[in-house]
C-alpha cells in the first residue's frame, strides 16, 4: 500500500511528466534510426552503381577514342613527322641541287622529291602553293591540313595517278604501279646514284630505304592498334570488367548485361587499309663526267620486298561512320542495380524499379564526328553526361 502512494505521489510531480511521453517516442526514436540506415543502405548502393556505370562507360569508350586518335595519326602526322625529320635535314646530304642545265632553280629537299611524287601526305596549309615543308600546326588547331599532292602526273598530261581521289571520305583505288617520287623533280634536280660509286651508300638508295622502313613501321603500328581494338571491344571486355570490379552484388558473366547490349552496336567501329603493292620510284644517274640524267625508274613491288602490301594510310568504313555521329551525339545508357535487403523486409525492387543512367559521347572537332580520314586529326575525346 506504501508503494503505491509513493508512486501515486511521484506520477503527480513535475519531472515526473517528462517519462511518459519519452517511453512513448522511444518507439520512434528507434524507427527513425533504423530508416536513417535503410535510407543510407540505398543511397550508397545507388552510389556505388553510378560510379561502376560511369567508370565502365569512360574505359570501354576511351579505348575507342585511343584507336581512333592512333589511326588518325599513323595517315599523316606520323609519316610526316618523320619523313621531314630526316629527308629535310639540312644539315645532312638531302639537299638536292638542279641540274646544270637549269641553274635558276632553287635547291630543294629529298622530302620534295617524295612528297610531289604522292609518296606521302603532308601537313598543310601550304599544300595549295606546292610547298610540302610547313610550319607545325599549332596545339589549339582543329584542322591540320593533313593532304596528298594533288597534281602527281600532271606534268606529263596523265592524271590517273593524282591522290585527290584519296583525299575522300571513300577513297578510291588507284591504278598501279604508283610513282613515290616525282618524275619532274628527278628530271630537273640531281637526284641520282653515281657511276663507279656504291649504290648502298647513295643519297637515292639511303632515302628509298627510309621510305620503306617507315611505312613498314606505320603499318605495324595500325595493324597493333586494330588487333588491340578488336580484343578490348569484343564481348565489351572493359566495360564488364569495369562494372564488376566496382561493385559486390552481381555475377561477373551477367554483370551490366543491359548496358552493355546498349553501348555493344556502337563499339564494332572498322577501318579499312589503304595500300598499294606495286610502286614506282624515280630516280637519275650521274656519270663520272658530271653529265645528269633523269629519265630512270624502277617498278617495286612490295609483296616481292617485304611480303606484303605497303600500307597507305586507313578510312572509316560507311557504316562506322554513321555510328560515329551517333556516338557525337551521346548513347544513352540505363543500369538497373540490386538493392540490399531491409530490416522492414519491403521489396524495394519491385516497387520503384531502381537504376542509375549517364550519356556517353565520343566526338572529335568536326561536324561530321570523321577526324580519321581525309585531313586526319588526332583530338577524339570522351565525355560523360547524366
Amino acid at each position: 500500500m506504501i508503494n503505491l502512494l509513493y508512486l501515486r505521489r511521484k506520477w503527480h510531480e513535475r519531472n515526473a511528466q517528462v517519462l511518459l511521453p519519452a517511453v512513448l517516442l522511444a518507439p520512434i526514436f528507434v524507427l527513425v534510426v533504423y530508416l536513417l540506415f535503410e535510407t543510407a543502405k540505398v543511397s550508397v548502393a545507388k552510389i556505388r552503381n553510378q560510379f561502376a556505370l560511369d567508370n565502365a562507360a569512360y574505359s570501354q569508350v576511351s579505348s575507342t577514342s585511343t584507336y581512333l586518335n592512333a589511326v588518325a595519326m599513323v595517315n599523316g602526322p606520323l609519316p610526316y613527322r618523320v619523313m621531314q625529320s630526316v629527308l629535310a635535314d639540312r644539315e645532312s646530304s638531302h639537299i638536292l641541287q638542279p641540274k646544270d642545265s637549269k641553274p635558276n632553280l632553287p635547291p630543294i629537299d629529298v622530302f620534295d622529291v617524295f612528297y610531289k611524287g604522292g609518296g606521302f601526305p603532308s601537313i598543310g596549309p601550304e599544300y595549295e602553293n606546292e610547298a610540302g615543308l610547313n610550319k607545325p600546326p599549332t596545339a589549339e588547331s582543329n584542322d591540320w591540313g593533313v593532304r596528298y599532292y594533288d597534281k602527281v602526273g600532271e606534268h606529263v598530261g596523265d592524271d590517273k595517278f593524282s591522290r585527290s581521289g584519296w583525299n575522300k571520305e571513300n577513297p578510291q583505288k588507284l591504278p598501279e604501279p604508283l610513282p613515290i617520287t616525282s618524275k619532274k623533280l628527278v628530271e630537273d634536280y640531281k637526284f641520282a646514284f653515281t657511276d663507279g660509286a656504291d649504290t648502298k651508300d647513295s643519297v637515292v638508295m639511303m632515302a628509298l630505304q627510309f621510305y620503306l622502313e617507315t611505312y613498314i613501321y606505320v603499318g605495324a603500328i595500325y595493324k597493333s592498334q586494330d588487333y588491340a581494338y578488336k580484343q578490348l571491344s569484343k564481348n565489351e571486355l572493359m566495360f564488364r570488367e569495369g562494372y564488376y570490379l566496382n561493385v559486390s552484388n552481381c555475377k561477373r558473366s551477367e554483370c551490366a548485361r543491359q548496358s552493355a547490349a546498349q553501348l555493344r552496336k556502337f563499339l564494332d567501329i572498322q577501318t579499312k587499309p589503304m595500300d598499294i603493292g606495286k610502286f614506282v620510284f624515280h630516280y637519275g644517274f650521274s656519270s663520272r663526267m658530271g653529265s645528269y640524267h633523269g629519265g630512270d625508274e624502277m617498278e617495286l613491288n612490295s609483296e616481292t620486298l617485304i611480303q606484303e602490301r605497303l600500307f597507305q594510310f586507313a578510312y572509316l568504313e560507311q557504316s562506322s561512320r554513321s555510328k560515329l555521329k551517333t556516338l557525337g551525339r551521346g548513347v544513352l545508357l540505363k543500369q538497373p542495380f540490386s538493392l540490399p535487403r531491409n530490416i522492414f523486409n519491403i521489396n524495394l525492387e519491385q516497387k520503384y524499379k531502381p537504376y542509375v543512367r549517364n550519356r556517353v559521347k565520343l566526338t572529335c572537332p568536326r561536324g561530321s564526328n570523321n577526324c580519321v580520314w581525309p585531313n586526319p586529326l588526332p583530338k577524339y575525346n570522351v565525355r560523360l553526361e547524366p
